[in-house]
């Protein structure tokens, strides 16, 4: 499933790249850029152009007009699907790729229709389930997006990508504790993955309650601590964390302590970075953390 992460990673790629883009990386910005429905139409007709006149002798028929359909060069994609529908009639791979001719026709219902006749005789038929998450995203209907990636997840429950895609849209659709529970399957297939560990936490920030924001405060601790203390929106996450946690804090209480050197910590580690790489930026950055330290109860 794609991600929006892995579309921005792959672009900087290709942007820095002092030699011409593979064959891989050029059909991955195409695909990534239908499933996301992104509208960049001079990159796409830039590395769509570079794909089909660089690796035409490498790519198959099938990769062949699915770059052209993604480039709009409406005429090539058609031959090349009646090309290979004559010679495999009856495969699901054919099937597919007429959905998606129609998707490029705008045709959403004949699309529809087809991936839905390939579930109905293979029902796991994985490629099937992920054009019918990508048909409605393109439609714009979020809600049914949602459930056909849900119904694709109950197949493929250890698709990372695909809790990642759900996550997203649930965040499109504000419906943050739904957004939460992905992230929370996200950490369970990788515990210490930095952008999970802090996605998580601004989730629990979001909803926000003394219970929830000192949970945040402890995953954004432990992204702070996985980072070696420079990963800046975790140090900034435990201080508006510590900030907003209304319990009183005892400097005589070992327990609640941590409540007053943790934040601390982070202010320093922040300077730190600051005085780093915008020493001229130190006197602001000063003066908001001192309105973001949390405030101390001196009581026993």
């Amino acid at each position: 499933m794609a991600t929006f992460s892995e579309y921005e990673e792959l672009c900087a790629r290709l942007r820095t790249a002092h030699t011409s883009a593979s064959a891989e990386q050029l059909s991955k910005f195409l695909r990534l850029v239908r499933e996301l429905r992104i509208r960049d139409s001079e990159a796409t007709a830039k590395y769509g152009g570079q794909l089909l006149s660089s690796y035409r002798s490498t790519l198959s028929e099938e990769e062949l007009a699915v770059a052209a359909m993604d480039i709009g060069s409406t005429d090539q994609a058609a031959a090349l699907v009646r090309a290979i529908a004559k010679r495999f009639p009856d495969s699901n791979r054919m099937r597919r790729l007429k959905g998606m001719w129609w998707e490029a026709q705008g045709q959403h219902s004949q699309a529809e229709q087809i991936y839905k006749d390939i579930l109905d005789n293979q029902p796991s038929n994985e490629l099937a389930l992920k054009r019918l998450v990508a048909l409605e995203k393109s439609r714009g209907r979020l809600p049914e997006a949602v459930e056909a990636l849900k119904a694709y997840l109950d197949v493929f429950s250890n698709d990372r990508e695909g809790w990642e895609e759900l996550g997203e849209l649930y965040l499109e659709m504000l419906l943050y504790r739904q957004a939460l529970f992905c992230y929370e399957e996200l950490l369970m297939h990788a515990p210490g993955n930095l952008a999970y560990l802090i996605r998580y936490a601004d989730l629990l920030y979001t909803l926000g309650g003394n219970g929830h924001l000192k949970l945040a405060r402890s995953y954004y601790s432990k992204a702070v601590e996985l980072s070696a203390g420079t990963n800046m929106r975790a140090l900034w996450g435990v201080m508006m964390c510590s900030a907003n946690v209304t319990d009183k804090v005892s400097l005589q209480d070992s327990r609640t302590r941590a409540q007053i050197e943790l934040p601390e910590l982070a202010a320093r580690a922040v300077l730190k970075e600051y005085k780093t790489h915008a020493p001229n930026k130190v006197a602001v950055a000063t003066a908001v953390l001192e309105a973001a330290l949390p405030k101390t109860s001196g009581g026993s």
